[in-house]
C-alpha cells in the first residue's frame, strides 16, 4: 500500500515538474518559431497582416521566424467526375484563385529567402493577382513569369488543390483570415494580438531571450501603433 502511493506521488512530481518545464521554455522562448499563415490574396485583413506585420517580423528576426505561407483561406472547390479537374470558388471572386495559384507556384519555384520579400510584393501591390511580373522584376528574378505560368497550367490546380485540403483539414477549422498558427498549434490570443503586434507576441511568448527582442522591447514597447 505504501509503494503504491510512493509510485503515485512520484508520478504526479514528474508531470508537474514537465508542466512547469515547458512553461518555462515557453515564457523563455526558443531559438526558432514557425508561423502558418492561411490568408487569402484580395482579402484586406490579410494584406495588412502580411504586409505590415509578417514582413517586418521576418526583417527582424531573419532566420529565427520560419513563415510558411499558405494561400488559400476562405475558398472552395469541386472536383470533375470525368477529367479530375479542379473548379475553384474564392472569396472575392475568380482573380483571387488566380492570384492565390500564383503564389501557390511561387511558393514551389522560388527559394524560401527569396519568396518571403516577393510575396509581400506582391500582397502590398495595387492589384496583388497583376503584380507578379513587377515584383519578379522588383526582386530580381528568381524566376521568370514563364516559369510561373507554365506551373499554374500544369501543376497550379493541384498545388491549390492541396491547400485546401490542408486549409480545411485544421483543427479548429478556420472561421476568418488571416488564421494565424504558431509551431502548428491555433492559439486564439496569440492569434488575435498577432493582427496588431506579432512582434510583441514574439517577444513575449516565443523569442523572448533573442537579441532582436532585447532590441525591440528597448526601443519599441513602449511605443507600439
Amino acid at each position: 500500500m505504501k509503494l503504491s502511493i510512493l509510485v503515485s506521488f512520484c508520478l504526479f512530481y514528474l508531470a508537474q515538474a514537465k508542466i512547469r518545464y515547458q512553461n518555462l521554455a515557453q515564457r523563455a522562448g526558443a531559438d526558432q518559431v514557425t508561423i502558418s499563415v492561411y490568408y487569402e490574396c484580395l482579402c484586406p485583413d490579410s494584406i495588412g497582416f502580411v504586409v505590415n506585420q509578417l514582413y517586418p517580423a521576418w526583417q527582424l528576426f531573419g532566420s529565427k521566424l520560419q513563415i510558411q505561407h499558405k494561400p488559400f483561406g476562405k475558398a472552395n472547390w469541386t472536383e470533375s467526375v470525368y477529367s479530375h479537374a479542379y473548379d475553384f470558388t474564392c472569396q472575392h471572386g475568380d482573380p483571387e484563385c488566380t492570384g492565390n495559384m500564383i503564389q501557390s507556384c511561387l511558393l514551389k519555384l522560388v527559394d524560401y529567402e527569396s519568396v518571403v520579400p516577393l510575396i509581400n510584393c506582391i500582397m502590398s501591390s495595387e492589384y496583388p493577382p497583376t503584380a507578379l511580373e513587377q515584383c519578379l522584376d522588383q526582386q530580381n528574378n528568381p524566376t521568370s513569369p514563364t516559369n510561373v505560368y507554365n506551373c499554374m497550367k500544369n501543376e497550379g490546380p493541384v498545388l491549390l488543390h492541396d491547400l485546401g485540403v490542408e486549409t480545411h483539414g485544421l483543427n479548429p477549422p478556420l472561421t476568418y483570415v488571416p488564421w494565424i498558427m504558431f509551431n502548428g498549434v491555433y492559439n486564439e490570443a496569440d492569434a488575435v494580438e498577432s493582427w496588431t503586434d506579432l512582434k510583441g507576441v514574439l517577444c513575449k511568448k516565443y523569442l523572448a531571450d533573442s537579441a532582436e527582442c532585447a532590441f525591440y522591447n528597448r526601443y519599441y514597447a513602449n511605443n507600439r501603433v
